[in-house]
């Protein structure tokens, strides 16, 4: 067994020109990323944004180049690709606090708006979002679009040449094509299906009648599960149910672990009825929608308004969305306690959903089953850990678990300033929950008298919740700078 001193000796710190030649290419990435809100503002004839926009650009892809330039050894070390994903997401939200303030939104607020968008949260502190330049609308959507999948996919692809790390940004673990399929290849598909659910979602929206602007912005916030609206009311803005379920329908969809997709294309659709994540994934959304009907409106209120608040609710806290058709401030004490743990859960491991994921909650309560089961078992007897299947290894289980605790811990950690500040529990619990499982549901708690201590502390929630804490914790931890380093060209 290694001894601390020994797992010493065996670790390495990071490679400074490999973080910076990687980092390096997805700034470039990040620069081509923001010309397009910056056309779209040239097209609407916003100026004051478009300007900002084009000098962001200019500046990333100035870094990027110069980054870019490093020589780097192959393979990157785990805790390489993992600094170079949390720095993208870092840098990304930092740039556009310049582009937002040309709204006069002030620094902080920029941030949040900008960490919120980047994280596909839908959290924001703004008074009115009808009162933004639609440059900025769509930005918000755009960021939330690329945050949702492009980053990861971006990181994976630039990382292929150490297969192993760059697949962990990608796939579940549990993928038996982790095996016998190259990252790039993984990423591309990935690419394609996000594509496709993308142009199916605004042509769908555009068929109902939805505006050409709200449709794409929509479908792009939808399909991340992001949850940025362009009105004040969210989809409560939208006369009649076939819109608010269209869009909450795309959500659900990016909730769908996107391998699932092209698995289901070559192997039959079949695949997605056997599969336990999407079949927990629907029983859930369900049994959180009827709960909350009985709850919030009860029998007596039986209306179609009713049912559908209701559903479309569940599907955006399920789906970690934010998408709202009925204000959560309004709730009463156990809707938003059923709501606390839609969002906690997310979606599908290998989707765009929030949460700590449906996967890691399957491997719990099989967890569980098992070791209640081993007391009517033979002492020598072997029981193992399955999920559709497959063999769940004992490490990768206890990496699951722990990220659940890990996600509870933040919660409350970040809860007790509120606490402290005089919120109230339930609310402050919620909007915490919300912003560490990157849902954008709120009860009132985050808006712009929110005190700017407690909005840095969300900020780092949707952060560690959108990286699912292990990239922020080893961009912080100091043995991942100082310490040995191999080869680094």
């Amino acid at each position: 067994m290694a001894t601390d001193s020994s797992l010493r000796v065996l670790s390495h710190a990071v490679r400074f020109p490999v973080v910076l030649r990687y980092l390096g290419e997805l700034l470039l990435a990040l620069a081509a990323l923001t010309l397009v809100p910056f056309a779209v503002a040239l097209a609407v004839g916003e100026p004051s944004v478009a300007w900002r926009l084009v000098l962001v650009s200019g500046g990333l892809a100035a870094i990027g180049a110069w980054g870019a330039r490093r020589r780097a050894a192959a393979p990157v070390q785990p805790n390489e690709a993992m600094v170079v994903t949390a720095l993208a997401y870092l840098a990304a939200s930092l740039v556009m606090v310049y582009p937002f303030m040309a709204a006069g939104i002030d620094p902080i607020d920029a941030w949040f708006e900008a960490v919120s968008g980047v994280t596909t949260t839908g959290l924001s502190t703004l008074g009115s979002v009808e009162a933004l330049p639609r440059s900025l609308l769509f930005a918000r959507a755009w960021m939330q679009w690329y945050g949702g999948l492009g980053i990861v996919v971006l990181t994976a692809t630039l990382l292929s040449a150490n297969d192993v790390s760059a697949r962990r940004l990608v796939l579940p673990a549990e993928s038996e094509e982790n095996l016998v399929t190259t990252t790039r290849v993984h990423a591309r598909r990935m690419l394609v299906v996000y594509l496709l659910l993308s142009g199916v979602g605004i042509g769908v929206l555009l068929i109902l009648g939805l505006g050409a602007f709200d449709a794409v912005c929509h479908t792009l916030a939808a399909i991340s599960t992001g949850g940025f609206a362009t009105h004040d009311a969210s989809l409560a803005a939208f006369d009649g149910w076939a819109v608010r379920g269209a869009v909450l329908g795309i959500a659900f969809c990016g909730a769908v672990a996107l391998p699932l997709y092209y698995r289901a294309r070559h192997e039959g659709w079949r695949v997605l009825v056997r599969d336990e994540e999407l079949r927990l994934l629907t029983a859930l959304t369900l049994v959180v929608a009827l709960l909350l009907f009985l709850l919030e409106f009860g029998p007596g209120g039986a209306s179609a308004d009713a049912i559908g608040h209701s559903l479309l609710t569940a599907v955006s806290a399920q789906t970690t969305t934010g998408f709202a058709t009925y204000p959560a401030a309004e709730l009463n004490a156990g809707a938003k306690a059923v709501l606390l743990f839609a969002m906690a859960s997310g979606g599908s491991l290998g989707s765009t959903a929030g949460g700590f994921k449906l996967l890691r909650l399957l491997m719990l309560g099989r967890l569980l089953r098992l070791w209640l089961r081993r007391f009517s078992l033979p002492p020598h007897a072997v029981a193992d850990l399955r999920i559709g299947g497959h063999r769940v290894e004992s490490d990768e289980a206890l990496r699951g678990i722990g990220l659940i605790l890990v996600f509870i811990l933040t919660v409350l950690a970040s809860w007790i300033p509120f606490l402290a500040y005089g919120y109230d529990p339930l609310d402050a619990l919620f909007d915490v929950v919300s912003a560490t499982a990157t849902t954008g549901l709120s009860t009132g708690v985050v808006s712009t008298a929110l005190e700017s201590p407690l909005k840095v502390v969300l900020c780092l929630d949707m952060l560690l919740g959108r990286l699912e804490f292990m990239a922020v914790l080893i961009l912080f931890f100091l043995p991942t700078w100082w310490g040995q380093r191999g080869e680094s060209k």
